[in-house]
């Protein structure tokens, strides 16, 4: 029986939709972590393909298969430094490891990753091999801040993480409908031809009746703002909700970036409809931790 692509697509969905739900409530935190290793490790994997393959040829490079082993070990060596890291270590300092972490990922991702697109769009950026180690290494970093504050907003609470990741789908279905039905300025033509300033505005109302939906709960919690005004807490709350919606694009505009320049439609084949991993989480690793930075700040 032959299964359309769309068919194909919702049902992988929801299977793993179902599955990240059984894991994300029955998992003992230990489990919890391990299972989202792996799964950042298969991402790390499918980046290393990507940075690796002889698409960049275009660019006077090689291709360069050691990528593919570089970056999934890398990961694991960060991994395994902080379970060391865990042992040795007060709360407190955890908490100001995991903030310089944050902090370092989200300057990253409001500087490097934009300056990196617009030269892509202007044809100004070289594909030269720093900046192919460039992308390996922001990469890297963007796997393991996730993997830690996936751990963290879970340990809070299985409901935050979800919270914060229903944001990130919520703006990512809303920019692909509002794209489609009244799409017509690109945002990134060269990068992700597909994706339109119409889908971008549709992203943000999406997620801006979310926050407010969302407000009477999770204001109370955020006890750095109770001294403002109530009307001062409402507007920073929906400034941070924007703030998470514009990363989630940058994430998603990265990985195509480097698509692009590997000449390679999906990061991978691993998910029937979906592509690869990466393909699946690439707005996931500019959130996620922003978010996280945002609770350890706030709460």
């Amino acid at each position: 029986m032959n299964v359309s692509p769309l068919t194909q697509r919702v049902i992988t969905g929801l299977a793993l939709l179902a599955v990240f739900l059984v894991l994300l409530f029955y998992l003992s935190p230990l489990f919890w972590m391990l299972a989202m290793m792996l799964v950042l490790l298969l991402a790390a994997d499918e980046l290393g393909r990507l940075l690796g393959s002889d698409g960049f040829a275009r660019y006077g490079l090689s291709a360069s298969p050691h990528y593919r082993w570089l970056l999934p070990l890398g990961l694991t060596a960060a991994a395994i430094s902080f379970f060391f890291f865990l042992g040795r270590h007060s709360e407190a300092e955890q908490m100001i490891f995991l903030i310089a972490c944050y902090a370092l990922l989200t300057l990253l991702v409001l500087t490097v990753l934009p300056w990196w697109l617009v030269r892509f769009e202007k044809d100004r950026l070289q594909g030269g091999r720093l900046t192919r180690a460039g992308f390996a290494l922001v990469g890297g970093w963007l796997l393991f801040c996730s993997w830690l504050a996936i751990a963290q907003l879970r340990s809070v609470s299985p409901w935050l993480l979800l919270a914060v990741l229903v944001l990130m789908w919520l703006a990512d279905s809303a920019a692909y409908f509002a794209g489609r039905a009244f799409g017509k300025h690109k945002l990134a033509p060269k990068t992700s031809p597909g994706k339109t300033w119409e889908g971008a505005v549709g992203a943000l109302l999406a997620v801006t009746v979310y926050a407010l939906a969302l407000a009477p709960f999770m204001l109370p919690k955020a006890s750095a703002l109770w001294a403002l005004p109530v009307a001062a807490q409402w507007l920073i709350w929906l400034g941070l909700a924007w703030l998470l919606t514009v990363l989630s694009v940058f994430g998603d505009l990265f990985e195509s970036l480097i698509k692009r320049m590997a000449d390679r439609k999906d990061s991978g084949a691993l998910l029937p409809g979906h592509g690869g991993i990466l393909d699946r989480i690439d707005s996931l690793l500019t959130t996620v931790p922003v978010a996280a930075l945002m609770v350890s700040l706030l709460v």
